[in-house]
């Protein structure tokens, strides 16, 4: 009888192997945690979003799986510490919760990293190359759907500005495009293997075809709908919510209705202010509304503008338009977190009377129901009055522009501390003004979109897609494992 102790056992690795599969571990998480740092957060580098994944996917298959899963949780953990400061610092979010979160894309990707080494090894270097990223935007759905801030995290926004690219979210929504931004770096990794490298090359050919494709096809013509000239108007206070009796308040709404004459010379017909811009009781909202409903009539121009409002139901973060035939309010649907706590929500869509035009507020755009409830509705444009932190301004409106393309939608968004963008349904910057101390002011002219688009009609169908990969991709693994045991 042969006992355990006699059977060949492998040799130890040697002392030199160890070191310089130490080192090839440490690289990569240095390398990848770079890449994440910079190509990911409130400024990121497109370009560099797409090369993030691919150090931990390349040392995955040549380290054992333990070690391959815990380079990738830390890597993207310590990446994803750029927005650390924003987080707990700015939006003053508790850190427990951001480190949460953190934690949670962390395993995400160890996650997806652990099912692309398992994968390869098996030689299902096809499905290892789908099956990763279908991991990374499964999880970002899941997320959104019990995060408060939505879909504020999705790594797509990184690549708004790279037009034929951010096209694919007008079929799968914004989980497409972050699925693109794994499976091109698991596509070169498994070419790093040197196996299937038909296969692979074929698979990202038939993936950039599709994206090119959709992405060429969505962008070959302008926006058609009707024509619209659109004034956004931004001026610098001390704080957020001024009471409107106060003497700033005052100087700010005299210095706003100042810019009214000026902009309906330019053409314009509609002027979007921002969020919070004044805090107001309901009998001070009848006062502020005589006034700027009699300027609106005089300039033949719609006002919107967002207040907080206090009145016997509650406090509402509200948007207002105001015109010649009267007032429309909005109230905002997704508060946020911490610091509206004490508001009530709102549960109704608002467009501006006789037309396709919708009225949304900041957050709202974080979650892509909303703007795709509009959609279905036959919006073709959104008008957001908005409220940033600076720092954010950027990522903030990008969002916003993705929201556009997903539905099909024209967005003018106004922010306060933020930018004033408006954007097509295709996501061309129609206009993209970084807001300045003192008042900053700008007009263009926008055409609405149709508001029709596949992912309009369709929802998260590709989210579910992914979940359907992941699992064939688990029992496929499981299946494997099972066969070698079994032999």
């Amino acid at each position: 009888m042969v006992t355990a102790l006699e059977l060949p056992q492998a040799p130890p690795a040697a002392p030199p192997e160890r070191r310089r599969r130490a080192t090839a571990t440490v690289s990569a998480v240095v390398a990848s945690a770079v890449l994440v740092w910079f190509g990911t957060g409130l400024s990121p580098v497109p370009w560099l979003t797409w090369l993030a994944p691919i150090p931990i996917l390349v040392l995955a298959t040549r380290v054992p799986g333990r070690v391959a899963a815990a380079a990738g949780f830390v890597a993207w953990f310590g990446g994803s510490l750029t927005v650390w400061t924003y987080y707990t610092g700015t939006l003053e979010v508790p850190v427990p919760v951001v480190a949460g979160f953190l934690l949670a894309q962390g395993l995400a990707f160890a996650g997806a990293v652990a099912l692309f080494r398992a994968l390869v090894q098996r030689g299902r270097v096809v499905l290892a190359a789908l099956a990763a990223p279908a991991v990374w935007a499964g999880s970002e759905y899941l997320l959104s759907l019990v995060s408060p801030g939505g879909a504020f995290t999705s790594l797509g926004y990184t690549q708004a500005e790279v037009l034929p690219v951010i096209q694919v979210s007008a079929v799968t929504g914004v989980w497409g495009v972050s699925f693109l931004l794994m499976a091109v770096p698991a596509l070169a990794a498994a070419l790093a293997g040197r196996t299937g490298w038909r296969r692979l090359i074929a698979t990202g050919a038939v993936l950039a075809t599709i994206t090119l494709g959709v992405g060429f096809w969505q962008l070959r013509a302008p926006a058609t709908g009707v024509a619209l000239t659109v004034a956004m108007a931004s001026i610098e206070t001390t704080e957020d919510s001024l009471p409107l009796a106060s003497p700033e308040a005052q100087r700010v709404l005299a210095d706003y209705l100042r810019e009214v004459p000026a902009v309906a010379a330019a053409g314009a017909t509609v002027l979007v202010l921002p969020e919070k811009v004044f805090k107001v009781t309901a009998a001070e909202l009848d006062v502020l509304g005589g006034q700027l409903t009699a300027v609106a009539a005089e300039h033949r121009i719609t006002i919107v503008v967002g207040l907080t409002l206090k009145d016997a139901t509650g406090v509402h973060n509200v948007a207002m338009a105001y015109a010649a035939d009267g007032a429309t309010r909005y109230d905002k649907h997704f508060l946020v977190t911490g610091w509206e706590d004490h508001m009530t929500a709102g549960d109704r869509l608002s467009f501006l009377p006789g037309t396709t035009i919708g009225l949304a507020i900041c957050k709202d755009l974080d979650h892509p129901q909303l703007p795709r409830a509009y959609a279905r509705q036959q919006a073709g444009m959104l008008l957001v009055p908005a409220l940033d932190f600076d720092r954010d301004g950027w990522l903030h409106s990008r969002i916003a522009v993705v929201r556009g393309v997903e539905n099909g939608i024209t967005v003018v968004r106004s922010a306060g501390r933020g930018r004033l963008t408006a954007s097509d349904p295709h996501g061309r910057l129609l206009s993209d003004t970084a807001v300045d101390a003192g008042a900053t002011v700008t007009t263009v002219t926008v055409r609405a979109g149709s508001g029709r688009t596949a992912y309009t009609l369709m929802g998260d169908w590709f989210a579910w897609v992914c979940f359907a990969l992941v699992a064939v991709a688990i029992w496929l693994t499981v299946l494997g494992r099972g066969r070698r045991l079994a032999a």
